[in-house]
């Protein structure tokens, strides 16, 4: 059976944790669920006390969202303990998916034995942006993660986005909706953690790193071994 894993970093938000487990059930989600919390989060304690949770355990706060999903990314690539995944998810702790099955939806518009990158409507970038994807596993296994290296929160889906592109295989599905319940979009209220990872600093680090990465020989090399 094809086996799909969603990874969520959170930080401070239980309350979003318990709202996407409802909605993981409300939705008939077939993905394994996993949260990344950081060690030092004073709200893990109300992480733990949230029913049928899976936490992985970020024990370098980073600030943002790029290491931690990196990190589980791998430890559960690599690790035998854990199911070997086919398909490998990110979801913001913000994201709500509305559509029933669609993680198994998404799976199956990734082409067999081709590499990819699939998402769904987010109704805040639609089609614009993969603010939440599924990608195969050979894009992890290769990229040693699911992002670029060195980045800390932003220009991630960007870099989804890129990467579909230029191996030509990324699939938007309009009628998979997983909803971003962000502050932009006034279905979320702004905290100090959103602040902090959409300051001008964060910008600024994210969008060097990005723009160094896509234009470097490591990501040419990327491009060509998941083509």
């Amino acid at each position: 059976m094809t086996k799909i894993v969603i990874i969520v970093p959170t930080r401070g938000r239980p309350q979003n944790a318990k709202r996407l487990l409802k909605a993981w059930k409300d939705t008939k989600a077939v993905a394994d669920l996993y949260f990344v919390c950081d060690i030092d989060d004073w709200s893990m304690r109300d992480y733990q006390a949230l029913d049928d949770i899976n936490i992985i355990t970020n024990h370098i706060t980073a600030a943002g969202m790029a290491q931690p999903l990196n990190m589980a990314a791998m430890m559960l690539l690599d690790d035998t303990k854990y199911d070997r995944y086919s398909y490998f998810g990110f979801m913001g702790d913000d994201h709500v998916p509305r559509t029933e099955y669609w993680d198994y939806k998404l799976a199956l518009q990734l082409p067999p034995n081709k590499n990819g990158i699939a998402y769904g409507n987010d109704l805040l970038q639609g089609g614009n942006l993969p603010t939440a994807c599924l990608m195969t596993r050979g894009i992890v296994e290769n990229l040693k993660g699911m992002v670029q290296p060195g980045a800390k929160h932003l220009y991630l889906d960007n870099f989804w986005k890129q990467l579909g592109q230029d191996i030509n295989s990324l699939h938007y599905v309009e009628n998979i909706v997983i909803e971003h319940m962000h502050p932009l979009a006034a279905k979320g209220q702004m905290d100090d953690h959103y602040a902090r990872v959409n300051s001008e600093q964060y910008y600024t680090h994210d969008r060097a790193v990005y723009e160094a990465f896509i234009n470097s020989q490591v990501y040419r090399d990327l491009v060509v071994a998941v083509s």
